[in-house]
């Protein structure tokens, strides 16, 4: 299996993975949001709730500590209950819960500006916007990967320029009944510059012409089976069986029916 197959493959795999990752958290945001922007607009249509709420809670707490301060007045002393203290000095003294959740909120709400900018970003057209994207990105880091895989593979790790024809052996196997067909494939290739080896039979039956190359000389079958006019899918590594029959090769070209033809 080449590099290229192996990056498409599991490069798949890791997409699927990713797309049911992110469906659920998809649907967590969406539903956040939907609070969220309830909690917006509940802020934004009435603007003094929380300091109507401190109040209210400052009024129930005074009155609950005068009835507190009945109940446990002597009545023998003959003391008086002392005037409660205003709110602003109960909320500094008496109840630091208040102020702490007072200023916890200040803290905590958004700066306009932030508000602005998240109330924006947070759109369906742009959030639309930025999926497409995120796609088009992964859509083209995919291509350029497996751009530079497939010119890898065409040029090798180590080779720089053209093939040069003369320098590559072909052996041409006949893969048909055909009589003389592994020849005049061979008369082509020697034509066009290529060193001829070994001219011999295959087992007959094959429909397509192959290409097989030895270690190394990808680059040089390549070049072979586009003299050929043959797709690049063509061209695999050699077998065990056409390289007994082949000899000494660069290069081995099973021809095929439709050489024939």
């Amino acid at each position: 299996m080449e590099a290229s197959e192996i990056f498409d493959r599991f490069g798949g795999y890791v997409a699927l993975a990713a797309f049911l990752t992110l469906l659920p958290v998809l649907t967590l945001y969406v539903s956040q949001r939907r609070d969220l922007h309830r909690m917006r607009v509940w802020m934004l249509r009435e603007p003094d709730h929380p300091s109507a709420d401190l109040a209210a809670s400052e009024l129930l707490l005074d009155r609950a500590e005068t009835e507190l301060e009945e109940l446990l007045e002597e009545p023998e002393t003959g003391t008086t209950p002392s005037s409660p203290l205003p709110a602003a000095t109960r909320v500094t003294n008496e109840r630091p819960a208040l102020e702490r959740i007072t200023m916890e909120r200040a803290a905590l709400a958004p700066h306009p500006r932030w508000r602005r900018f998240a109330a924006r970003a947070t759109q369906p057209r742009v959030l639309v916007a930025l999926g497409l994207v995120a796609l088009l990105l992964a859509g083209g880091g995919i291509f350029v990967s497996e751009q530079l895989l497939s010119d890898n593979e065409e040029r090798g790790p180590a080779a720089t320029g053209a093939v040069d024809p003369a320098s590559v052996t072909v052996a041409v196997l006949n893969g048909t009944s055909v009589n003389g067909l592994a020849g005049r494939v061979g008369s082509d290739l020697e034509a066009a510059g290529y060193e001829l080896g070994a001219i011999t039979s295959a087992v007959p039956g094959l429909e397509t012409t192959t290409v097989l190359y030895a270690d190394g000389q990808q680059r040089a079958a390549r070049k072979v089976a586009s003299q050929l006019g043959l797709d690049p899918g063509m061209v695999e590594p050699v077998d065990r069986e056409s390289r007994e029959l082949a000899g000494d090769f660069d290069v081995v070209v099973i021809a095929g029916e439709d050489r024939a033809r």
